[in-house]
């Protein structure tokens, strides 16, 4: 066998496999999705009957379109109504109804919370 001939197939076939056809959809939505930044201040709202009107300042962690996670020193349950305001560049605040998704603790005595976008507020 030629090893020149032999070489060039290798290369060839490592240049096929490592670029596939078609982008599978779920790694696509994965990490290419519009993003927000990091970590952004924003203002936390309870609605339920049993935390209304408490309200947090929070560092938001990490965002997407639909949801972000932050941290807090008190546990929120999952299921729970609150309303959150976010600051963008121009300085306009938007608003969210939103749901929280998950809640657990870490260390410190802080808990790691998610919250889902339910509904933009005008």
């Amino acid at each position: 066998m030629n090893p020149t001939r032999h070489r060039e197939s290798n290369v060839s076939f490592m240049s096929r496999s490592s670029t596939p056809d078609a982008p599978r959809a779920s790694l696509s939505e994965r990490r290419t999705s519009n993003r927000g930044p990091v970590q952004t201040k924003a203002r936390l709202v309870l609605l339920d009957p049993f935390g209304e009107g408490a309200s947090y300042d929070i560092l938001t962690r990490d965002g997407s379109l639909s949801e972000t996670t932050f941290l807090l020193r008190e546990p929120l349950s999952v299921g729970q109504q609150c309303r959150i305001e976010i600051p963008d560049v121009s300085g306009k605040v938007r608003k969210y109804l939103a749901e929280v998704v998950r809640s657990r603790p870490i260390t410190g005595g802080r808990f790691e919370m998610a919250i889902h976008f339910r509904k933009s507020v005008l």
